[in-house]
């Protein structure tokens, strides 16, 4: 398998991001190709026994940084690490590749080299998303801001073909997350949307969740705009790491706590384990005619081999595949 990862993307690239493509290499056998500023991931590599790796890269004189303005710095810098790294895959010198840079610079680009599927407005960045239940799918988590009624409802439609696919779900269940459940509550979207959807998606919509019903499981997917998919998503991080935080220090407070703490190590880890979002952090910009996936902008060495570890999944699995055929075959326009 061939990856290509954005060597200039994130807060902490290249340094962090080269040393994450260094494990997994070392752990996977996989070939990865490390798309930046050449002498300066070369610099990185050369801090790291590689030599026996199958590590490469490839240059690109210039970056999309977070502070710019995604779709104008795409469209300027045509030779970007994203869009130098896209047009890898796309002229199947690779199988996928992952970002943890700008998502919207990485939706631009996305849209630029790869072009949408068929008949689809526009991409959705989605995410695996834990809950007592398992697993649904949670978008849009931060690609889209500012969004259509239509996209959304077409958004439900493809995530559904994503979670037959991803999860094994043979008849989803499709949700709105909205802010209550009564006549008249939520935005003008959410509003706006819901015809659609139930238009679109028939027996399969379930109606509007609160995040107390996503929290819980109760749909299979949960469609929202990038903009309150986004806040949701760090919200719920930040508060699994304050619980974690706050929990630590109050048995450490406590000498009698300690003792029984002791005892109950192992159920702590098993949960700090449950809350850790690493392995799933990924996102999939599902709807391009590519395989794209988008991590965490903070991310360090052990997010990057996370995040490529889910990338390879979404390939061996030929994901992009089995859902590109399905939005072609069955997706309202």
């Amino acid at each position: 398998m061939k990856l290509v990862l954005d060597a200039m993307g994130g807060d902490h690239a290249p340094h962090e991001i080269v040393a994450g493509a260094v494990d997994y290499a070392r752990k996977t056998g996989h070939t990865v190709i490390l798309v930046g500023q050449e002498d300066a991931v070369n610099a990185e590599l050369a801090q790291h026994d590689a030599s026996r790796l199958n590590l490469f890269v490839v240059h690109a004189p210039e970056t999309i940084d977070m502070d710019e303005q995604p779709a104008l710095a795409a469209r300027r810098k045509k030779n970007n690490s994203m869009a130098v790294g896209m047009r890898l895959v796309r002229d199947g010198q690779a199988d996928a590749f992952c970002t943890m840079g700008h998502t919207g610079g990485a939706l631009t680009a996305g849209h630029m080299v790869f072009r949408r599927i068929p008949g689809v407005h526009r991409a959705v960045l989605t995410t695996p998303f834990p809950s007592p239940k398992g697993f649904f799918i949670f978008g849009d988590v931060g690609a889209n801001t500012d969004c259509k009624p239509e996209w959304l409802a077409q958004w439900g439609q493809m995530m559904a073909i994503y979670a037959q696919a991803r999860l094994g779900v043979s008849q989803p269940r499709v949700a709105l997350l909205s802010n209550g459940e009564e006549e008249g509550k939520g935005t003008q979207l959410t509003r706006a949307t819901e015809s659609l959807m139930r238009e679109a998606l028939g027996a399969a919509y379930m109606g509007v969740v609160e995040p107390k019903e996503m929290i819980a499981g109760e749909a299979n997917v949960v469609v929202t705009d990038g903009f309150t998919g986004n806040v949701a998503i760090k919200l719920t991080e930040a508060v699994a790491t304050y619980l974690l935080q706050i929990i630590r220090e109050e048995i450490t407070a406590r000498k009698l706590a300690m003792v029984g703490a002791a005892l109950a190590r192992p159920a702590f880890r098993a949960a700090a384990a449950r809350l850790d979002d690493r392995e799933y952090g990924a996102g999939l910009l599902l709807g391009l005619n590519g395989l794209v996936t988008v991590g965490h902008g903070r991310s360090k060495r052990d997010r990057v081999y996370f995040a490529l570890r889910n990338t390879a999944q979404l390939v061996e699995a030929n994901i992009l595949e089995q859902v590109r055929a399905e939005v072609v075959r069955t997706v309202k326009r």
